[in-house]
């Protein structure tokens, strides 16, 4: 039974690795129950970082001016998938606490608002849809969001509404896509007619790991129809993937000239995923195209993975784009057959263990507790606490930690949560659905979805 850390006893850590002198990784990356060993003491320390704010004035996000909205959702998923490896659920409690209130306990991570709502797009609340869907994997399908602040709807319900939810800002302009903010009246030209890259990079991401929770093939087809869509439309011709469409109409789609990592390691990962699944290798090919464009371009000479763009632009360091690519690229690594990719796969594999030596020494990790938090001075005027001190280094670590579990091998853990901590209910089959309140079909945005789906409508219904 692990207990809650005291400020004192964190404070000590803090200021004894920042006295610390910087020393290089020494432990074997490439170990399953070395890597998993290390997991289990860096998410010790999620009970400090994780105990002192107000869940229901941040809507179950954590305190927004060090940590942004949408990047609470990524965490949690990183605190999920820690349990699923691990089978520790100390933090069960917290994660659910969380999405509690982030669902209003009602499933609906927007509050049941509409257009502009408080800063939340549709990438933002993709982050939590995928926090929601490693819920489901780990809790079930009939599983509710149940802590000590009490019960809401299902894990899989959020995940599946929040898709629709997110559907509902697609149309047809410049071939389909989902915009990326959810103001159609704006007056600035991204917000208003965007469609980002990592927003319907989600929708692919989400869509395909439904399809393999619950079988229904309204999923892969969402899935595939919006792959297709984004290498027509997202990508260039050596596949490098434009930030964005402007889709000012048919004949205007003009493109964003900024690009990030973290939409690759999607593509490339879930390229692989639905080549598993159709047996059409369009998909990994085009996958690993982009895999090769990541790596010949987002790994520098030493080895560590950065952002060309921030070299002209402000970034967090930790940037934050890292998250869904260590995932991804986990993933990726155990979606390949190994018969044809088994080179790759040592790529990936040491690629990671370079990254994860790169990170240990520049997060000054304490190689004994596990702490990775850097006393920063100067301390930066955003989303660093005022000794210097940020939480995106610990969780950076944490989540660089459960993909490179995944690659060493480890199996999921086979415990559970104790009935305490998880309210399964009794009463629902598979594949019985009931519609939201508002039929998709109701709208011609989701008709022209519907047009590709062969039961589209289902997207927007919730297990029972």
């Amino acid at each position: 039974m692990r207990h809650p850390l005291t400020a004192g006893a964190v404070a000590a850590a803090i200021a004894a690795v920042a006295s610390a002198p910087s020393v290089a990784a020494t432990v074997d990356l490439t170990d399953a129950s070395t890597t998993l060993s290390i997991a289990e003491k860096a998410s010790t320390w999620m009970t400090y970082y994780f105990s002192y704010y107000d869940w229901t004035a941040e809507d179950g996000a954590w305190d927004q001016s060090i940590v942004q909205w949408h990047e609470s959702g990524i965490y949690l998923n990183s605190i999920l998938k820690y349990m699923k490896y691990s089978g520790d659920y100390s933090l069960v409690d917290f994660v659910s606490t969380s999405m509690y209130y982030a669902t209003q306990d009602g499933g609906d991570l927007l509050f049941g608002c509409s257009g502009n709502c408080g800063g939340k797009w549709n990438d933002d609340i993709g982050w939590w849809a995928l926090a929601t869907m490693s819920g489901a994997d780990l809790f079930g399908e009939t599983s509710l969001i149940s802590s000590s602040a009490g019960s809401s709807t299902t894990w899989f319900y959020v995940a599946n509404f929040t898709l629709y939810e997110m559907l509902q800002d697609y149309d047809t302009v410049c071939g389909g896509g989902v915009y990326w903010s959810r103001d159609r009246t704006s007056t600035s030209t991204n917000l208003k007619y965007e469609k980002s890259a990592i927003t319907n990079a989600q929708i692919i991401w989400l869509a395909t790991r439904l399809y393999l929770f619950v079988g229904d093939t309204t999923y892969l087809n969402l899935a595939t129809s919006f792959y297709t869509w984004f290498v027509a439309n997202t990508t260039a011709s050596n596949f490098m993937i434009y930030d964005g469409v402007y889709a000012l109409s048919d004949t205007d789609c003009e493109v964003s000239g900024e690009t990030w990592s973290y939409y690759y390691g999607i593509m490339a990962a879930y390229g692989a995923v639905l080549t598993n699944i159709t047996g059409d290798s369009t998909y990994i090919t085009n996958g690993m195209q982009y895999y090769d464009y990541w790596k010949n371009n987002f790994v520098n000479a030493s080895g560590h993975f950065f952002e060309p763009w921030c070299a002209s632009t402000s970034c967090k360091d930790p940037t934050g784009f890292n998250f869904p690519v260590y995932e991804s690229l986990a993933v990726l690594y155990n979606a390949l057959p190994s018969s044809t990719y088994e080179s790759t796969q040592a790529e990936i594999k040491s690629l990671m263990a370079t990254q994860g030596a790169y990170l240990i020494d520049h997060l000054e990790c304490d190689q004994s507790t596990w702490l990775c938090v850097r006393t920063l001075d100067p301390v930066p005027s955003e989303y660093t606490y005022s000794n210097g001190t940020n939480p995106r280094d610990q969780l950076e670590i944490l989540s660089f930690l459960n993909a490179m579990v995944s690659i060493n091998g480890a199996p999921v853990a086979s415990s559970t949560p104790t009935a305490a901590a998880v309210v399964a209910t009794t009463s629902i089959k598979a594949g019985a659905y009931r519609a939201v309140a508002v039929s998709p079909l109701a709208s011609a945005a989701f008709a022209a979805v519907a047009s590709v789906l062969a039961i589209a409508a289902a997207v927007a219904c919730v297990a029972l």
